[in-house]
């Protein structure tokens, strides 16, 4: 297969953009057998605009599973790109399942030194989302990212560490 080119997936995203069944194939491609075609098809869903992100608010709860139970590394960080996208501060007390199932999965792997730095990165911008309206979520957080040592982190995780540290 020749390889894809952004000029390519982003003139699929603006067609999915205007044409709500190539989208939503595209999300239930996300979940296909064959990886290629899944991680296609997210990256596509990645270049939406920020406009359609209440399309991708519907699917939030297929895309939580997917980011945690996916073994491709490329399908792992694009779901989870496209879960940072929203607003996860609406959950309050009443946080469904996944919003939880998501939030340990982001603690631990942003700690996982063998974790790519975009998925760690991920991980720790979905953990700060998920724990903002909880005190005692954020100083677990806090913590957590206490415990990374910046010498052993790239520029971009320790970039993204730092904003989170300054913002608790």
């Amino acid at each position: 297969m020749a390889a894809t080119h952004v000029d390519e997936i982003k003139a699929e995203a603006a067609k999915a953009h205007k044409d709500a069944t190539l989208r939503e194939r595209l999300f239930d491609d996300m979940q296909a057998a064959n990886k290629e075609t899944a991680v296609r098809s997210a990256w596509v869903l990645t270049h939406l605009p920020a406009s359609d992100n209440c399309h991708i608010e519907r699917h939030r709860e297929p895309l939580s599973r997917l980011a945690v139970t996916t073994e491709n590394i490329s399908l792992r960080r694009l779901t989870l790109a496209l879960l940072e996208r929203l607003d996860w501060r609406t959950a309050g007390d009443d946080a469904p399942e996944h919003y939880m199932v998501l939030l340990d999965f982001c603690l631990l792997h942003m700690m996982l030194a063998d974790e790519p730095y975009g998925v760690r990165a991920l991980c720790m911008k979905l953990a700060y989302q998920i724990s903002l309206p909880y005190a005692e979520l954020l100083n677990e957080l806090r913590q957590s990212l206490l415990l990374l040592q910046p010498s052993e982190l790239g520029p971009g995780v320790r970039h993204t560490r730092n904003k989170i540290l300054n913002s608790l």
